[in-house]
């Protein structure tokens, strides 16, 4: 390759990362969780984080109160692990108990049979915007 199609190839990645966003670094790891998540919903980006020992990969869908008024995330678990049944998933996980969360750069499309209506969240206070 000569130095002309390198400086092409370095631009088009750079345009490519531009393009996506920023990933998760020690900036966004300042942000309370629930910034993060924030964040991750209206972008509609794929969480990463440890919860209960466990590494797990979550399609955020909504942030929400548990009956006892804790903050909690609903997430369609695409991978990682679970002492309860293994993903995929729908899952709820209380925001103080997430540890270690990064937005990546993989996005998604929200799930058909996601329905806040029938969820246990109550009230939502943020969630992915529906696609149309």
């Amino acid at each position: 390759m000569n130095r002309r199609g390198f400086l092409r190839a370095v631009g088009a990645t750079g345009l490519l990362l531009w393009r996506q966003g920023p990933a998760a670094g020690a900036a966004a790891a300042e942000k309370p969780p629930e910034d993060m998540i924030r964040q991750a919903l209206a972008a509609r980006r794929v969480l990463r984080f440890k919860y209960h020992g466990h590494a797990r990969q979550v399609e955020p869908h909504a942030l929400g109160r548990t009956t006892g008024g804790r903050l909690a995330l609903l997430g369609w678990q695409v991978s990682g692990g679970s002492a309860s049944e293994p993903p995929p998933g729908w899952r709820t996980f209380v925001a103080a108990e997430i540890e270690e969360l990064e937005i990546l750069r993989q996005s998604f499309k929200p799930r058909a049979d996601y329905h806040p209506e029938t969820t246990k969240l109550k009230p939502i206070e943020a969630e992915v915007a529906p696609d149309g």
